[in-house]
């Protein structure tokens, strides 16, 4: 009996779990990226002809090189999850939960985070769930639409990036207006500092999630 092959057409049809448990993989082959991503066995894979490897492996590979859109809601198992709506409320709990989940093996936690329930929608807007820890909702992350956490990925990387370029400069600004120049040199300018150095690790870890799209597959 032939093995039905299902080839995706974009990445919402994988899973943050099939690319989370990909990426272990040191070096992977042709057979492990088609046994992974059309969720089908290695035998199965032997069976496939010699010549439809290429094209279903470099089909495969194209997917992960298209830019990504952010998306702030998606359908899972027919619940509609909404990114936080306004991230200038975000709590001092979500924002510490995501920088400590924003690596490949806590995604489904951090995308647990980001994304919750949406119990209340009107035209364009809509109310989340209040957060309550990422363990209510991180199981359910791990089959997460893998475009949609590709597009939160790159969403936070371009943010980090530009309040890596903004918030010094504001910073410093700031402190010059309530304070005398000598003051500002020694104690705030440490502050300012290691916030600067705050960011710049988040944005290499970022850009380090990014990378994985095209180096990895």
């Amino acid at each position: 009996m032939k093995a039905e092959i299902t080839i995706p057409e974009n990445l919402n049809e994988l899973t943050l779990t099939q690319y989370s448990e990909f990426i272990k993989i040191e070096e992977p082959t042709n057979i492990d990226i088609l046994s992974m991503f059309l969720d089908i066995s290695k035998d199965d894979v032997y069976r496939i002809k010699e010549k439809d490897i290429e094209s279903l492996t470099s089909g495969l590979n194209d997917l992960f090189k298209k830019d990504h859109v952010f998306v702030d809601r998606f359908k899972l198992n027919g619940v509609t999850y909404g990114f936080i709506p306004k991230l200038d409320d975000i709590t001092y709990g979500e924002n510490k939960d995501l920088t400590a989940y924003l690596n490949w093996d806590s995604m489904h936690k951090a995308m647990a985070v980001m994304y919750r329930p949406i119990k209340q929608s009107q035209g364009g807007k809509y109310i989340i769930e209040d957060y309550e820890g990422s363990s209510k909702y991180s199981e359910e992350m791990r089959e997460a639409p893998l475009g949609v956490v590709f597009g939160a990925m790159v969403f936070f990387w371009s943010l980090t990036n530009e309040l890596l370029t903004a918030i010094p400069n504001y910073l410093e600004r700031e402190l010059k207006t309530q304070q005398t120049q000598s003051q500002v040199s020694e104690e705030n300018g440490e502050v300012i500092k290691r916030y600067t150095a705050s960011l710049k690790e988040t944005l290499e870890d970022l850009t380090k999630l990014q990378d994985y799209r095209y180096t990895n597959v």
